[in-house]
C-alpha cells in the first residue's frame, strides 16, 4: 500500500516538474510574441519584486500574530498555516512565470488563503489519522480523528472525539494512609 502511494507521489511530482515549466514557457513565449520581450521581461520582474515585498510584509505581520498568540498561551495553528502559505506564495512569486505568479498572488489574498486552509484541512482530516494529547494540571485530554470518518468511534464526519481523563496520584493516598497510622 505504501509502495503504491510512493509511486503515485513520485509520478505526480514528476508530472508537475515537467508540465508546469512547459506551461510557463508557453505562456511567456505567447506573451512575448504578442506584447514584445521587453514587456514580458518587465511583467516578470515587476511581479517578482511586488510579490516579494507583499510576502515579506504579510509574513512579518503573521510572525507578530504568532508571537502574540504564544505570549497569550494560545496555540497559533491558523497563524502557522498562514505563515506556511505566505512562504509558499513568496517562493512562487520569485519563480519567473505567469501561472506561478497568479497562484502566488492568490495565496497572498487573505480570503483566498482562508478558503485554501479549509480545503487543505478537510483533505488532511480525510487522509491522515490525527491525534493530540494535552496534560494541564493533571488533567489529560486526547483529541483524535481517523481518515474518512472524521473521528474515532463517531459517525459524524468532520468532528473529533474528545476523551477526558483525570490523573490521580498514588502518592496522595499513601500520605493519607501514613497519617492514619
Amino acid at each position: 500500500m505504501t509502495r503504491i502511494r510512493t509511486i503515485r507521489i513520485i509520478g505526480l511530482l514528476l508530472f508537475l516538474f515537467i508540465t508546469v515549466p512547459l506551461v510557463e514557457l508557453t505562456l511567456l513565449l505567447w506573451l512575448s510574441a504578442h506584447e514584445g520581450w521587453v514587456v514580458t521581461l518587465g511583467i516578470v520582474l515587476f511581479t517578482g519584486i511586488l510579490g516579494t515585498l507583499l510576502a515579506r510584509s504579510q509574513g512579518f505581520s503573521t510572525w507578530q500574530k504568532i508571537q502574540q498568540q504564544l505570549a497569550a498561551g494560545q496555540m497559533p495553528g491558523s497563524a502557522v498555516a498562514d505563515a506556511a502559505m505566505i512562504f509558499a506564495a513568496g517562493a512562487l512569486l520569485m519563480t519567473p512565470g505567469l501561472l506561478t505568479d497568479a497562484f502566488g498572488f492568490f495565496l497572498l489574498i487573505p480570503p483566498c488563503r482562508e478558503w485554501m486552509k479549509r480545503k487543505l484541512l478537510a483533505w488532511a482530516k480525510s487522509s491522515f489519522h490525527i491525534q493530540a494529547t494535552t496534560n494541564v494540571n493533571g488533567e489529560t485530554q486526547t483529541y483524535s480523528s481517523s481518515p474518512g470518518s472524521g473521528s474515532t468511534g463517531s459517525s459524524a464526519p468532520g468532528h473529533s472525539q474528545i476523551i477526558d481523563s483525570y490523573v490521580v496520584s498514588n502518592d496522595e493516598s499513601k500520605t493519607i494512609d501514613q497519617q492514619r497510622s
